[in-house]
């Protein structure tokens, strides 16, 4: 770290340069930083260069109006240096213009070595706020003045396991309306960096306490208009889908209690997030997803036989959440596998319901499901774990539910694990064999044969071609050969 102080320094030559934000928060509660936070006295742009092509790195422009750019470095101590110009005259105007009081300290990176002596604070609640590991704003104005604080408030209890002062809790009900003023990219980014943590369902039962989560989500609000006697929760569907993102979180941070067999596979996978936007885990898409997978229900209530139902709610649902994911800037990958899952949150409750999975049953949902089998079965016991606290719950029944899914996920991992198996038959094969011609019919056929492959039915090249037999009268009427 001192080294790359020292660089930083003997770049900043005309520059009137200090580190603030969380940099200098992290470095006084004795925490590793992340990344290091400058404010500089003057152009922001030029110095941002300066430091970038020194590293010889790529440069990010964060907010074009508050000019504020992210150098992302390549193989060092932290992260990223982000820079930004004095948010009033002096640095101590900037400092009071910030958010918390716990971000709002600085010194001169000059002084570095002995920054302790050098504090700046921006009032005198600075260290003790620090100390008592408490949010409190700096101000009255601050959620005025950028309305994602007051999810930034959240995202700081969360990762920093500090606690809300009920003065900020206070400001952030007088002014949750504000949010949607804020940039969709800015709420995905902070949003989903609390869906990130083990504890997130806790601090989206306090957002939604706040008015807070309505106000980003406005489906939620629709959620807990619907009447509730037609649900099982007391508190309705918005309980529903809450707790089944609570009991996503507790499959989560019990994955070893839940999966013995499988823990090694499913940690591994659940910690894969390369293919997301981001901040976006495979983990908190899922509590995402979790959230909404219930949203369409009211507008598919139907009352039939003395009984509500919800038909098709899954499909409805899936495009409810692709317009609340696209509407956040979410990335492609993202917003695909959160609306498949919310599309076929059914499946596996109805295939487990009566602990009577076949082999081919089993076969059939991992092709359909490819390689998101883990979230689905998870997402599905989440659904029904739910249920745990009612009175009318039956437990029986929800054990039953978590020893198939517990089998369905071990047989997965079987298959997955495997050697391969052997090429008992190909296209030229079946050709040749029934004198076709190439065309889409071959790869039914032969899709057809490698499904009694994998059930277990067929061994050899000549049984595959007696089962490619029975299907050929099908396919010749289908395809007028």
């Amino acid at each position: 770290m001192n080294k790359l102080i020292k660089k930083i320094n003997d770049l900043s030559q005309g520059f009137d340069v200090y580190a603030t934000g969380g940099f200098s928060r992290d470095l006084l509660l004795k925490h590793k930083p992340s990344d290091i936070d400058l404010a500089v006295s003057k152009e922001a742009l030029k110095y941002s260069k300066k430091i970038a092509d020194a590293f010889k790195s790529k440069l990010i422009t964060l907010h074009d109006v508050n000019k504020t750019y992210r150098i992302v470095l390549k193989d060092d101590f932290v992260a990223n240096i982000d820079i930004s110009p004095f948010g009033g005259k002096t640095i101590e105007r900037d400092l009071r213009n910030r958010d918390f009081t716990v971000n709002a300290t600085a010194f001169n990176l000059k002084d570095f070595r002995n920054f302790k002596k050098y504090i700046i604070l921006s009032n005198k609640n600075n260290l003790k706020d620090l100390k008592s590991k408490t949010i409190n704003t700096v101000s009255d104005k601050s959620f005025k003045a950028d309305p994602l604080r007051m999810l930034r408030a959240f995202r700081f209890k969360a990762e920093l396991n500090f606690k809300l002062s009920k003065r900020t809790l206070t400001q952030i009900k007088q002014n949750a309306k504000l949010i949607c003023q804020s940039a969709p990219e800015r709420i995905k980014n902070e949003f989903f960096r609390i869906l990130s943590v083990k504890n997130a369902a806790a601090l989206i039962k306090e957002m939604d306490s706040c008015g807070l989560l309505s106000e980003v989500f406005p489906e939620i609000k629709k959620m807990k208009k619907a009447p509730k006697k037609y649900y099982y929760h007391p508190g309705g569907l918005f309980q529903h889908s809450f707790e089944t993102v609570e009991s996503a979180e507790n499959i989560f941070n019990n994955l070893k209690k839940y999966f013995p067999e499988n823990y090694d596979d499913l940690q591994k996978y659940f910690d894969d997030n390369t293919a997301f936007s981001e901040n976006v885990t495979r983990k908190g898409l899922l509590k995402f997803a979790a959230l909404l997978h219930d949203s369409a229900k009211p507008e598919t209530a139907k009352f039939e036989n003395g009984k509500m139902h919800f038909f098709k709610h899954e499909k409805l649902g899936a495009g409810k959440i692709r317009e609340v994911m696209f509407s956040l800037k979410l990335g492609k990958k993202d917003i695909e596998i959160a609306t498949f899952l919310v599309s076929q949150h059914m499946r596996p409750s109805t295939l487990t319901r009566n602990n009577t999975v076949t082999k081919k049953a089993a076969l059939k949902l991992f092709r359909d499901i490819g390689d998101n089998t883990p979230d689905l079965l998870i997402l599905s016991m989440a659904d029904w774990h739910s249920y745990k606290k009612l009175k009318n719950s039956s437990s029986k029944e929800l054990k039953t539910q978590e020893k198939s899914v517990r089998e369905l996920l071990k047989y997965y991992y079987e298959l997955r694990n495997s050697e391969p198996l052997p090429k008992i038959i190909d296209g030229n094969i079946i050709m040749k064999k029934f004198n076709l011609k190439p065309g889409p019919w071959i790869g039914e056929l032969l899709n057809f044969a490698t499904k009694a492959q994998q059930e277990g039915k067929i061994s050899n090249t000549g049984e595959a071609l007696e089962t490619v037999f029975f299907k050929l009268t099908h396919i010749k009427k289908k395809y007028r050969l």
